[in-house]
């Protein structure tokens, strides 16, 4: 198995497919999978070209509404870096939830598919949708001052104007 050097970012996709940002992988992807985007929204040609794109370099696109392993790695660490030893890990909305190991994240020989996490003492909540393909990580000012979310994920801050549809439709936002 292969670890964190195999990921590929969504700056990456980015600039292999020619888009000048990530907001148009996160548009572009919205046609795999559910393929939930109005057609207003979608383009076409853009998802085919990220497909080609990922088909000719053996790059998989992300999954809508799961972790991927890289991810997963990366939330591993992250959980390290804060302290934390295992956290509760649900599926969508917060169904079926269980005690996940934090050091389980690291290890790739086992697949721990969450969707949704968060620690006991309720300083970090991390969620995906059901039906994107980014997450969503959430955390107190005390875990953000012990571990930063910029230095293990890829992604941006969101503020009072971002909405689950940045990137589609309006470039101008984050």
């Amino acid at each position: 198995m292969q670890g964190p050097s195999c990921g590929v970012s969504w700056q990456e996709i980015a600039d292999l497919c020619g888009f000048p940002s990530i907001r148009h992988v996160n548009r572009t992807i919205r046609l795999t999978g559910s393929r939930r985007l109005s057609p207003e929204f979608a383009c076409p040609g853009d998802t085919e070209r990220m497909l080609e794109v990922c088909t000719s370099r053996s790059i998989y696109p992300p999954d809508e509404g799961r972790a991927s392993p890289l991810l997963e790695l990366a939330m591993g660490t992250f959980l390290r870096e804060l302290g934390h030893d295992y956290v509760t890990a649900a599926g969508h909305f917060g169904v079926s939830r269980s005690s996940l190991l934090a050091r389980d994240l690291l290890d790739r020989q086992q697949e721990c598919d969450w969707v949704e996490l968060w620690p006991e003492d309720k300083s970090l909540y991390c969620t995906i949708y059901i039906d994107y393909h980014y997450y969503l990580i959430c955390q107190t000012s005390g875990s953000w001052q012990q571990a930063r979310p910029e230095d293990y994920f890829e992604g941006f801050y969101a503020g009072a104007e971002t909405c689950d549809f940045w990137g589609v439709g309006d470039f101008t936002s984050p």
